[in-house]
């Protein structure tokens, strides 16, 4: 019986490794090292009355350790230096960018032309040169099912039918304009550049009414010069890229809630002298930073921690500008006059 026990799991394990071949080589010599760990531990299996509950050919727990592994994997390091699996012209420099599960938002030339892509083409190219919008930063969101555009003023624009509205309900005093702005399910989150630099949260139905705000002393520190991108995952963590007095980024960690400081991140480097992109998605809990004011331009992937995980530079002639992510499946680039897209 316990020769029996020691031909059963290997030749399952066999069976199982066919459907990963396709998996990094990283990845797959994980497969392997969880599944004969469990093969060696014969004390376990003959100690156990049903043989454990399988999925693809390994253990559920050897298969959740997997997909842990996958979602840990340091995405710009590994996608950005393959060759692009798409490219799109977009005959304008683009440095917005922003994307839902299928579509991908981008403005150029100096939001004169809105161009609306999914994975597959180029949907809508829209002339904004006679509208008078400016806008510094755009977001998606899925309660709205609208892209958020902010900077002059507010907009929503709507996908499915190509419209872009301002939103007159915000006023602004004179002299300030929005940075940057993030949303989670029922708030977004407003980041003010003047005299006054704050953060406001209103409501995605209500945009009228604040519910919170922030002056800077709540996130900008006394050797801090300015905020630049805001952003904030599903677990209600916001993150914001901070560029010190001495010209080094970094990036800090808040709840969002009542905007108290988790996490002070490291410094990410001297930047150029006078570039302000620093940029920031995230990417499950860990985040994505694109830092343009490095040469030549760095794409980091920090901790939940505010750690630094990974680092690629991105020495492309054309130069990187911004990136998104299109569901779990694609990173978009906007480059000077094209959008590449990567399969993860």
């Amino acid at each position: 019986m316990s020769f029996a026990y020691k031909i059963v799991p290997m030749d399952i394990f066999k069976r199982g490794q066919n459907k990963f071949r396709s998996l990094p080589r990283c990845l797959a010599s994980a497969v392997r090292s969880i599944s004969f760990e469990r093969l060696d531990n014969r004390s376990h299996l003959l100690n156990t009355p049903s043989m454990p509950r399988r999925r693809n050919g390994i253990s559920v727990d050897s298969y959740n350790e997997l997909i842990k592994l996958i979602l840990h994997e340091p995405l710009p390091t590994t996608v950005l230096q393959r060759v692009p699996t798409k490219e799109f012209s977009l005959n304008g420099i683009g440095l917005l960018l922003a994307s839902s599960s299928y579509y991908i938002l981008t403005l150029i030339n100096q939001c004169s032309t809105l161009i609306l892509f999914n994975k597959d083409s180029e949907l809508y190219r829209i002339d904004l040169s006679n509208s008078l919008v400016l806008v510094h930063d755009l977001c998606w969101s899925s309660k709205l099912n609208m892209f958020l555009l902010g900077g002059y003023s507010l907009y929503t624009f709507n996908p499915r039918s190509c419209k872009l509205s301002t939103i007159e309900r915000i006023e602004f005093a004179r002299g300030e304009w929005i940075v940057s702005l993030t949303t989670d399910k029922n708030s977004i989150y407003l980041l003010y550049s003047s005299r006054s630099t704050r953060i406001e949260c209103r409501s995605l139905f209500f945009p009228d009414q604040i519910q919170k705000q922030w002056s800077k002393e709540y996130f900008l520190r006394r050797k801090d010069f300015l905020a630049q991108c805001i952003r904030i995952n599903e677990w209600n963590i916001l993150a914001l890229t901070i560029k010190q007095k001495n010209g080094e980024w970094r990036v800090d960690l808040f709840h969002s809630i009542n905007l108290y400081r988790i996490h002070r991140g490291c410094s990410l480097g001297h930047g150029t002298p006078g570039m302000r992109n620093c940029l920031i998605i995230p990417y499950n809990r860990s985040w994505i930073v694109i830092n343009n004011c490095s040469l030549p331009e760095q794409v980091i992937l920090i901790d939940e921690n505010g750690r630094i995980k990974a680092k690629t530079h991105i020495d492309k002639p054309s130069g990187c500008f911004n990136l998104c992510l299109i569901g779990n499946e694609w990173i978009g680039m906007s480059l000077t006059d094209k959008l590449r897209l990567y399969k993860i």
